[in-house]
């Protein structure tokens, strides 16, 4: 079951999209006139501009058409990606980096990329799309940007000369060494297929109990 009015969804999303515009904002200084592109090194900021450009452009998409299907599947493999990349950032964040300490502004920018966005992207899945649309491979595909994003992070610290900077501790070779770092990162790796095929999972439920709740009502 799924919400089919397109008012509502355009607004859900684009609230999603000023959350993650002001979270990202307070993190790289734009609303203080001092930028600093370097906050775009964290993946947390990573997933949540590419959230903001994919809920942004699935807004407009929604606005233009007269209604809300929930089955644009020309995009909805992005929007595992979305999901899946933002639900890493939400329980890395939660599980593994622990707590922060800083002003008030900057705490409010913690609170909507950790959490704000993360619960909001879900929860638009749960309530927008129409259910059944992901493939058994969907979770693997999912793992895209955290996986290219590892990629990265390790090329940019092997070309470096001098000490190599490394966003969060867990991926620091130089402290934790290589060998720790990928097993590390592969057990994470599988903990978030788990966590797609959850997904999967719901997503079959959900969408086995709309086509029962529907032979009821015609039977």
């Amino acid at each position: 079951m799924y919400i089919k009015s397109k008012a509502l969804g355009v607004v859900w999303k684009f609230a999603l999209v000023a959350c993650a515009f002001v979270g990202v904002g307070l993190q790289i200084g734009i609303f203080s006139g001092n930028l600093h592109l370097s906050g775009l090194r964290y993946f947390t900021n990573l997933s949540n501009l590419f959230c903001m450009v994919y809920f942004l452009v699935d807004a407009l998409y929604l606005l233009f058409h007269r209604e809300n299907d929930g089955s644009r599947s020309w995009c909805f493999p992005l929007k595992g990606i979305a999901m899946m990349g933002i639900t890493v950032t939400w329980l890395v964040a939660h599980f593994m980096l622990g707590n922060f300490t800083m002003g008030a502004s900057m705490q409010i920018s913690i609170r909507l990329v950790h959490y704000v966005v993360p619960v909001m992207t879900i929860l638009d899945w749960l309530l927008f799309d129409e259910k059944g649309q992901m493939r058994a491979t969907s979770p693997l595909l999912w793992t895209t940007l955290p996986l290219l994003y590892f990629a990265v992070v390790m090329l940019l610290a092997a070309l470096t000369a001098g000490t190599p900077f490394y966003p969060y501790p867990f991926m620091n070779v130089s402290t934790q060494g290589l060998t720790r770092v990928l097993v590390t990162v592969v057990l994470m790796v599988a903990f978030f297929v788990a966590l797609g095929y959850v997904f999967f999972l719901v997503d079959r439920l959900l969408s086995r109990a709309k086509r029962h709740t529907g032979r009821i009502v015609t039977g």
